[in-house]
């Protein structure tokens, strides 16, 4: 008994630990990020730069982190912790509920992975494979409740023109996250297999039905946000 309150009390530590550090990093670089590189693309006659720098990585690399080591309920509170504290400070549009649980599904697919037992240097590849697939997917999402939204006409040359402006963030999404994880994860996987540090932390049924029909839930939140 005593053992499960200090295990409960170092995830929630680490939680913390994890919700503060995604918190101040992406208060401290807003505006403060270099501009784009003058590197542009050309696709279906619009020409647009490739890459478009936001703040996309920290939240995400934190939310697979989250989902990966703390799994269960942290799967969607510390992105979503992470976001409402730096949204009051920053601000954030009608878009939030699609980036919120764009963020969450993250969280999902790191807990996905850990249920797989993951953290180990063989299994490099395959981390950093479901995170770039998870990218995919929360762009995919996001631009979808863009187009949704009314930013572009509701015909399919619309959707097609949303996800083509969107490309320049999705590049930068995939090349910062994926330079983010492998930065984390790698020492993360040598503390795991030396035994120095980071627990296993045992998930009850009741967390992991949660933790996979929160992203759910807010998904369908965010459409009803918007066509409501």
């Amino acid at each position: 008994m005593i053992g499960e309150i200090i295990r409960n009390k170092n995830r929630l530590m680490f939680a913390f630990f994890l919700i503060a550090i995604g918190s101040v990093v992406r208060i401290l670089l807003h505006n403060n990020l270099p501009g784009s590189p003058a590197i542009y693309i050309t696709i279906n006659e619009i020409t647009q730069p490739m890459f478009m720098l936001d703040l996309f990585f920290i939240v995400a690399a934190i939310s697979i982190i989250s989902g990966l080591l703390l799994g269960g309920y942290y799967t969607f509170i510390v992105p979503i912790s992470i976001m409402v504290i730096t949204d009051l400070v920053l601000g954030n549009n009608w878009i939030l509920l699609f980036t919120w649980s764009g963020f969450v599904i993250l969280g999902l697919i790191g807990y996905l992975l850990k249920a797989k037992n993951v953290l180990k240097t063989k299994y490099v590849p395959r981390v950093l494979g479901f995170g770039l697939g998870g990218i995919l997917i929360y762009d995919i999402w996001t631009n979808f409740g863009t187009w949704l939204g009314g930013w572009y006409t509701h015909t399919w040359e619309g959707l097609v023109l949303c996800y083509i402006r969107a490309l320049p963030f999705m590049f930068w999404h995939l090349l910062s996250t994926m330079l983010a994880i492998s930065l984390i994860i790698i020492p993360v996987i040598y503390l795991k297999e030396h035994h120095i540090t980071i627990p296993d932390f045992e998930i009850n049924a009741l967390e992991k039905k949660i933790s996979i029909a929160a992203p759910i839930v807010l998904m369908v939140l965010a459409i009803i946000s918007i066509i409501v």
